[in-house]
């Protein structure tokens, strides 16, 4: 299980991947509450042109409500909306674009209208904005210019704005370290009933930042974050209930929330559901499903996650053994700097046992998981190598030395 402190991994839950908790909708009270919606003169209204409805159409297109499901179609009316500058329509077509599938995925388009959005006081594009800058997708990645959007959000009453600018605070990223002003923006967002300021508050009691630590009041202030749908309460929450720390160990219900938070695309859930499948961590071993969960944090960058899922095609756990597969996930995640990755793709590629051998490769790997490791004794095998495999001059060339 990863040492990583709770802050650093609420911050990547709650601000990196997009929730469901998140409003990425702000449908109107009419709408909600009524379980019909008069799609015919809906609709009427979007083809004359009116921007509110072309925009509640493309929620109804969005969600499926009275209506079969096309995110393809609610961009076009969001677009519609948009281009007429609706600002609510403006951020939801940029979300389509960030978060849709790869025909639609577009973060240039993304991070457009979540500007254009912005510059017209949308605090919900400043927040989506805000978790680009931090992530650097779309844009060039500055804690500073994310700080920046968290804040401008918040000034524009968005609850969850408050608690992710207290997260910064904390860590002290983009802006300086101050954790009476972190305290005092999560207890703000809570007032706004923020599930994520529940979560931030439950971790400040755990680690004791910036109050007395209190593990009951920690696991209180994370099983309301947790009950609200808040992935980093269910992730923090679970991985307590996994340890025994602060409430009774408790492997089921360590599993339930890690899944829940797992299933909203929270990748430290994701990457700790297939440590404890694979390890049979409190459970029976199940490398089948420690791979499906491997895999999801590999698809989505977690180069921990695809060094271990490439050990388990490597070793055919879970899976059919599959060489070709492991040197794709390996050579995935030593790119992404991970040392144990390049350290066992330089061992593929020193013994030649799986890939055709490639000494040059194998040495460059070595040295750049000698950042990390130590790899002297392998490094002086594989220059050894190498001087072994040099060409003897020939005569000739001798002679014309």
């Amino acid at each position: 299980m990863r040492k990583d402190s709770l802050v650093f991994i609420a911050l990547a839950i709650a601000l990196v991947s997009p929730s469901p908790t998140l409003p990425q909708s702000f449908t109107s009270a009419s709408m909600a509450k009524s379980p019909r919606i008069d799609l015919k003169a809906l609709t009427n209204k979007a083809h004359d042109g009116n921007p509110e409805a072309q925009y509640q159409l493309g929620l109804a297109y969005q969600d499926g409500l009275g209506i079969e499901k096309s995110e393809y179609e609610a961009m076009r009316w969001y677009r519609s909306a948009a281009n007429s500058g609706h600002t609510q329509a403006q951020n939801n077509l940029a979300y389509l674009y960030e978060t849709g599938p790869d025909a639609i995925k577009d973060m240039g388009e993304a991070v457009k209208w979540y500007k254009r959005a912005a510059v017209y006081g949308n605090a919900l594009a400043q927040f989506n904005l805000g978790r680009l800058y931090l992530d650097g997708r779309g844009v060039q990645q500055s804690n500073e210019e994310a700080a920046h959007r968290f804040q401008k959000a918040a000034d524009g009453g968005h609850a969850e704005a408050l608690a992710a600018l207290a997260l910064m605070y904390i860590s002290g990223s983009g802006v300086p370290q101050d954790l009476v002003k972190a305290l005092k923006l999560t207890k703000k967002a809570i007032k706004q009933h923020s599930p994520a300021g529940e979560a931030v508050l439950g971790i400040l009691y755990i680690e004791g930042l910036g109050v007395s630590k209190d593990l009951a009041k920690g696991v209180k202030h994370l099983d309301k974050a947790a009950q609200n749908g808040n992935a980093a309460g269910q992730y923090t929450l679970g991985l307590l209930y996994h340890t025994g720390q602060g409430v009774k160990k408790d492997n089921e219900e360590a599993i339930r929330l890690l899944r829940l938070a797992a299933e909203q695309g929270a990748i430290p859930a994701q990457a700790a559901l297939g440590q404890i499948y694979e390890c049979g961590q409190g459970i029976p071993a199940d490398s089948k499903e420690a791979a499906i969960w491997y895999r999801q944090a590999a698809d989505r960058g977690d180069a921990e996650s695809a060094t271990r899922l490439t050990r388990l095609f490597l070793l055919g756990q879970g899976m059919d053994k599959n060489v070709d597969e492991a040197v794709k996930w390996f050579t995935l995640a030593a790119e992404q700097g991970n040392p144990y990755a390049q350290f066992n793709l330089a061992e593929l590629y020193a013994s030649g046992s799986s890939v055709k051998r490639d000494l040059q490769r194998a040495f460059s790997l070595y040295s750049l998981a000698g950042k990390a490791l130590d790899v002297s004794e392998q490094l002086r095998q594989i220059s050894s190598l190498l001087k072994q495999d040099e060409p003897a001059a020939s005569p000739q060339a001798a002679s014309q030395q």
